[in-house]
This record gives structure tokens, C-alpha cells and sequence, in this order.
């Protein structure tokens, strides 16, 4: 189905290895960002959601596809020998229901999909796109996706997400603690930071905090530091 770039609103991205999730990250052009994962495994499965209001994440994700992309559809399988891996960008547009969100029924769609063995020799360049796509989306939600684990950890808000925002972690502490290491083990210590720079965390008794780090060769810390009123 022939799909023009001004018609995408919803843009979905998963990496997965085998059955476990990597990444999965979805943007939509009303200003919906969803994400779980880093990219990276053991897979983080703190997710969370936010009802932005605005496109700028959307446009700026959406700035690297271009018609040419949306006019290559595929769906590539192989036969897996060893493991799986299975990369996915796929954009949806043309709402039949009024929806523009989660509830959307969508009547068009572009789908780029790699279904490989783990000891694939197979090279395209869309499947270099797709890879690279989900870099580039991952960058532009590092920051807020930050806060969504402080979230779903630490129960603090960063003031910066927007007020409709949810996060999701395991129940449990023993897998709390397991995706709260695969986290920092995958994300840039450098860009750390920079996430938390200039934010104020709101704890559930209402005490505001900044956020200090102290980042070694060999450990890396942070705590939350209370505002003086």
C-alpha cells in the first residue's frame, strides 16, 4: 500500500533476540512517547508513557525517513540455526476511527522487517537503517526515558515529564535490581549528567531533590540531593 510521509502518525520500533525484548519504542505524532529497553541485554523492562501534547519528538525521529524509505517495504525470514534476532520499524497513518493514539485504527502501513539467524551473513541497507533508526529514536528519548526509571525505582518525578506520564517496573525487588543494573551497565555514563541537569525529582512526600553523580572507571553512584528551602 502506497503511504506518503505526511500521512505517517505513529512510528513503532522493536529490537528483539530471541524471545527477549531489547527495545521497544513507539512515537506518535500527538505527542505520545512509549519506550522499554535500551537496546542492549539483558533487556531492561522498566517501560513507561507520556502524553506530551506536541510533535517535536515525532518530527524529529521522522526527520531521517524519507519517501524513498516508506516506498521499500519488507519482510526478510530466514531460516534461524543458532538464535534469532528480528529488527522492526514500522509506521502507521490514516486513523479510521478518529484516533490518533493507542486506540488508532490504522488504515495504512510501511513495515521493515529482518527476521535473522544470530549468525546471519545477510546485509541490506534498510536493515542498516532500521538499526540505525533505532539508535537515533533512542537518543531522543534518553533523557525522558531517564526519568522514567527514576520513576519507576526511586518514586520521584522529574518536573520535566509531562503530568500524564506513567512508568512500570517488576514487582519484585530482586528483578527491580536486575533491570536497575542492566540500565546503567547499557547506558552512556558520560550522557548520565546531562539527563538529570537542571531537573527538580518530586519524592511522594513532596520534598524536591536535585540529582548528583559520582562516576569512576570502576563504580558509578548517585543520590538525590533535598532542596533547602
Amino acid at each position: 500500500m502506497n503511504m506518503n510521509k505526511s500521512e505517517v502518525e505513529h512510528l513503532l520500533i522493536t529490537v528483539k533476540s530471541g524471545t527477549e525484548e531489547a527495545l521497544s519504542l513507539k512515537v506518535y505524532k500527538n505527542g505520545i512517547i512509549a519506550r522499554r529497553g535500551c537496546g542492549g541485554l539483558p533487556g531492561v523492562r522498566i517501560s513507561g508513557m507520556s502524553f506530551t501534547g506536541d510533535s517535536s519528538c515525532f518530527d524529529q525521529i521522522m526527520h531521517s525517513v524519507s519517501q524513498q524509505i516508506l516506498d521499500q517495504p519488507i519482510n526478510h525470514e530466514e531460516k534461524i540455526v543458532t538464535g534469532s534476532l528480528e529488527y522492526v520499524a514500522a509506521f502507521y497513518g490514516v486513523s479510521a476511527n478518529g484516533d490518533h493514539g493507542e486506540r488508532a485504527e490504522w488504515t495504512k502501513s510501511v513495515v521493515l522487517r529482518f527476521f535473522m539467524d544470530e549468525g546471519t551473513s545477510f546485509r541490506h541497507n534498510l536493515l542498516g537503517f532500521v538499526d540505525g533508526l533505532a539508535i537515533e529514536a533512542m537518543k531522543a528519548t534518553d533523557s525522558w526515558y531517564f526519568d522514567i526509571v527514576m520513576m519507576a525505582l526511586d518514586n520521584r518525578k522529574s518536573t520535566a515529564l509531562p503530568e500524564q506520564t506513567i512508568a512500570n517496573a517488576a514487582s519484585s525487588d530482586e528483578e527491580q535490581e536486575k533491570d536497575f543494573q542492566s540500565y546503567f551497565q547499557q547506558v552512556n555514563r558520560k550522557d548520565l549528567p546531562g539527563f538529570a541537569a537542571g531537573k527538580t525529582y518530586i519524592a511522594q512526600d513532596g520534598t524536591s531533590s536535585s540529582l548528583a553523580f559520582e562516576i569512576s572507571e570502576e563504580a558509578l553512584t548517585y543520590k538525590f540531593i533535598e532542596a533547602v528551602s
